[in-house]
C-alpha cells in the first residue's frame, strides 16, 4: 500500500510538471523572418579602405612582420 501511494504521488507530480508550450503567444514575438532579405547595396562593389599612400595591391612583408 505504501509503495502504491509513492507511485501515485510520483505519477501526479510527473504529469503536473512542465508542459511543452511557449510562455508567450507566437504573435507576441512580432514578425519572424524565414530568410534574410537581399540587400542591393551589399552586392555593389566598395572601395578598399586605405590610409595615406599605402598601396594595398603590392604588399611586401619581412620576416620580422611575422614575429
Amino acid at each position: 500500500m505504501r509503495n502504491f501511494l509513492f507511485v501515485l504521488i510520483g505519477f501526479v507530480l510527473f504529469l503536473s510538471g512542465c508542459v511543452d508550450r511557449s510562455e508567450l503567444s507566437p504573435s507576441a514575438y512580432g514578425i519572424v523572418l524565414e530568410a534574410l532579405p537581399t540587400l542591393q547595396a551589399a552586392e555593389e562593389p566598395f572601395p578598399f579602405p586605405m590610409e595615406g599612400d599605402n598601396d594595398h595591391q603590392k604588399c611586401t612583408f619581412d620576416e620580422l612582420d611575422f614575429m
